[in-house]
């Protein structure tokens, strides 16, 4: 870990989000599992770095999924809390590696993945303006908050499963009771820049909360945006304030 990253941590610099049971709040050393850089770029494996474990399968899809440890025990809580109330809370995305980014984005890139029905490139020959399309709802390499292992997608990130009926009582559930758990939705309505509204996604504040000032204040720089399509056109951005302060209030 860079020096400077610990002297923060160890003069408190770096403040852990308050939660509803303080008791496992995360020790300030161990905020980064891995060196902060490759950590909050997502450039590791989950399956095989400390201090993330594999979701248990009756709470996903079926695919494997991992998140932080502290995260995936709240997660699981919640999760459990949200069944007895009978309703089905199911992951379907949770921690993501630059890799999985990457494919995702060079595939809407080239228009060999849709976003939202439609072939990005055929509809945005212009590269810019085919960056800020796929950037609605995918995030570019290394700016993807499923990176760090604290954040999930909930049953569907299709926007119209969440105006059904089980869509409605899903993300009506979540938006009275995740919170007790650390959770918040990422990108809710009303911001003025990022992401579009994502009632799908949502993120463990108590870990992810200190990693936003982190990656925006020094970690992270523009040349570090690099090895995937379209990238010197997302460093042309302003990325950080739209897409890495552009979450709810609560969780920067």
């Amino acid at each position: 870990m860079a020096l400077w990253v610990s002297a923060l941590l160890m003069a408190g610099a770096v403040q852990v989000a308050p939660q509803a049971d303080p008791g496992v709040a995360p020790a300030r050393s161990k905020l980064f599992p891995i060196d902060p850089t490759a950590y909050l770029l997502g450039r590791f494996r989950a399956d095989t770095t400390t201090d993330f474990v594999r979701l248990p399968p009756k709470i996903t899809d079926g695919r494997p999924a991992y998140l932080r440890t502290q995260a995936a025990r709240a997660l699981t809580k919640m999760v459990t809390a949200a069944q007895e109330a009978g309703l089905a809370l199911t992951v379907v995305s949770a921690t993501r590696s630059y890799a999985a980014q990457r494919q995702i984005w060079n595939a809407k890139f080239t228009g060999a993945r849709r976003s939202m029905g439609r072939n990005l490139a055929e509809a945005y020959p212009d590269t810019s303006e085919r960056c800020l399309a796929i950037l609605q709802y995918s995030s570019a390499p290394g700016l993807s908050r499923h990176h760090w292992g604290t954040d999930v997608d909930f049953n569907s990130t299709d926007p119209v499963y969440w105006q059904t009926g089980r869509g409605i009582a899903a993300l009506e559930w979540l938006t009275g009771n995740a919170q007790p758990f650390g959770f918040y939705m990422a990108y809710t309505q009303g911001r003025e820049h990022g992401y579009r509204y994502e009632p799908w996604h949502w993120s463990y504040q108590p870990i992810a909360r200190p990693l936003v000032r982190l990656y925006f204040d020094r970690l992270i720089s523009d040349e570090a945006l690099t090895g995937f399509l379209g990238a010197s056109q997302v460093r042309e951005l302003p990325w950080k304030r739209w897409y890495v302060e552009g979450v709810h209030e609560a969780l920067k």
